[in-house]
């Protein structure tokens, strides 16, 4: 017979914790948007607040925010903590829909972030994807109860290993 855990079997456990982490991570990141949100005129003059929590027709997804520029260029926003490989699909899959939606209309991605992965800088300039990269003001770290000594996961290194 098997040993189960207290409370369910170690994946259900491991699940349970990855749900609330993502939770307690995504309450962050919109209260940092919001804030950000209603310093907009402050942060980037000539841009207007359009929406958060953008939805798309038949889908489940959503933008953090979409604003407009003088020249009427949409923006989708994407909010992290840290900017990872995760950001970079979920703000093209927005600037998808959005474009698709929209009637093909220019349609800019912008992942706000305290840091970036630096593969993600590289990828967003090597790939020409229109994306913009913001690194948000330290001092804002205090909106979404972030420590300012946070830092990025590191990613371990496998060597290379010849036989």
């Amino acid at each position: 017979m098997r040993d189960v855990p207290r409370g369910g079997s170690n994946e259900a456990v491991a699940a349970r914790i990855g749900r609330r982490e993502r939770s307690e991570e995504f309450s962050h990141e919109s209260k940092i948007r919001n804030l950000y949100a209603k310093r907009l005129e402050f942060e980037r003059p000539l841009e207007r607040f359009v929406k958060k929590e953008v939805t798309y027709r038949d889908s489940a997804i959503r933008a953090d925010m979409r604003t407009v520029d003088c020249n009427g260029l949409l923006r989708e926003w994407e909010f992290k903590i840290h900017a990872d490989y995760q950001a970079l699909g979920q703000i093209l899959i927005y600037v998808a829909h959005a474009r698709q939606e929209l009637g093909f209309r220019p349609v800019q991605g912008v992942i706000a972030a305290f840091s970036f992965l630096p593969e993600l800088r590289r990828t967003v300039d090597l790939m020409n994807f229109n994306i913009e990269l913001l690194m948000l003001p330290s001092w804002m770290r205090a909106a979404g109860c972030v420590p300012p000594d946070s830092k990025p996961v590191r990613l371990v290194s496998i060597p290379n290993i010849k036989f």
